[in-house]
């Protein structure tokens, strides 16, 4: 069952009494679920792997098959939701807004290509933006401080790059140095046990149609394994929209 027939069931489901808590229909948490893994970019093994369950039973999870509770549990914890998130019993809000939650909730993704930020290119690429946005998942608060470290380079790079400055732009050997440094403070964050990838997604916004934000992953290996080798991450195009007051002023 593709993700298409999945919301197509769900849309379908007969309404329960809105007074007698149910647990989720099988059909919506195999939506979630499937949305979970590609979000995340895994392959159903490794969701297997991290829940300590059986290959078939993610399988048999996402075709809308009903498997032991104690699997839905390590699933949702394994995708980052609490125990129970799939099993408990809640009021029920009915097929149409069940669809509603799920649209408003994936429909504004867009994939950004994105790759390891281990060169020069995409130190100057990201510099060249006009806003950076730092995404960091079941990153522990031991890493603010690096990663705020981090924020700093970028921000330097991107004025010291800027059009904007009036005095002449660096020399070669001044921006080769100024990449270096921030590649030197990403090799810091690798050696911690982070993986950083980077890429540069289109945000045009009113009035500023060349708008670019750098997008920056940084994800833990021990929790992310596959990050590395990862090729898109997907950004909700409203985390990367000006405020209306910026906008008012531009």
């Amino acid at each position: 069952m593709n993700a298409q027939e999945l919301l197509d069931k769900i849309k379908q489901l007969p309404n329960k009494p809105v007074d007698v808590p149910t647990a989720p229909p099988v059909e919506l948490v195999a939506m979630v679920v499937r949305w979970g893994r590609h979000l995340k970019q895994w392959k159903a093994t490794t969701l297997a792997d991290f829940a300590c369950v059986s290959l078939s039973t993610v399988e048999r999870v996402e075709r809308g098959d009903k498997v032991s509770d104690e699997a839905l549990d390590r699933i949702a914890q394994a995708l980052g939701y609490e125990r129970g998130a799939f099993t408990t019993p809640r009021l029920p809000i009915g097929p149409e807004m069940a669809a509603e939650q799920m649209i408003e909730t994936y429909g504004h993704l867009e994939p950004v290509a994105v790759a390891p930020m281990k060169t020069h290119k995409a130190i100057r690429d990201a510099a060249k933006c006009q806003a950076y946005l730092i995404h960091r998942p079941e990153v522990p608060d031991t890493y603010d401080a690096d990663i705020a470290n981090l924020g700093e380079w970028l921000d330097l790079g991107s004025f010291i790059l800027s059009d904007m400055i009036e005095d002449s732009t660096p020399s070669e050997r001044g921006r080769r140095d100024l990449y270096n440094d921030v590649l030197a403070c990403v090799a810091e964050l690798e050696r911690r046990g982070l993986t950083v990838l980077s890429g540069v997604m289109a945000a045009p916004q009113p009035g500023l149609p060349d708008w670019k934000v750098a997008i920056v992953s940084v994800t833990p290996r021990l929790t992310d394994p596959g990050a590395p080798k990862r090729r898109h991450v997907l950004v909700d195009r409203r985390c990367v929209a000006l405020p209306a007051t910026v906008m008012a002023a531009a």
